[in-house]
């Protein structure tokens, strides 16, 4: 069974990556770089703010019910046109 790391050293994409050439940077200008990229990942993942979180929440239940809203009322003209054809 191949694990995880098996398949990073099959990938040419990432092969070719760790083959490209690495800039000298000075060492202030690496530890900004490494700072840098410590918060856009910390940044990545941090919590939304309530009102987000708020919007997101009114979304996922504002979207089923508006779905469920016009099936009914889709059924509705459905079942009152075959009833009037009937008739």
């Amino acid at each position: 069974m191949s694990g995880p790391s098996e398949a990073k050293d099959d990938d040419a994409l990432l092969r070719a990556l760790r083959e490209l050439p690495r800039p000298a940077m000075d060492a202030p200008h690496e530890r900004r770089t490494a700072a840098a990229a410590r918060a856009a990942f910390a940044n990545a993942f941090a919590p939304l703010p309530w009102h987000a979180r708020f919007g997101a929440t009114l979304g996922r239940a504002a979207v089923p019910a508006g779905l469920a809203a016009v099936v009914v009322l889709y059924l509705t003209w459905a079942f009152s046109a075959a009833s009037a054809l009937v008739r």
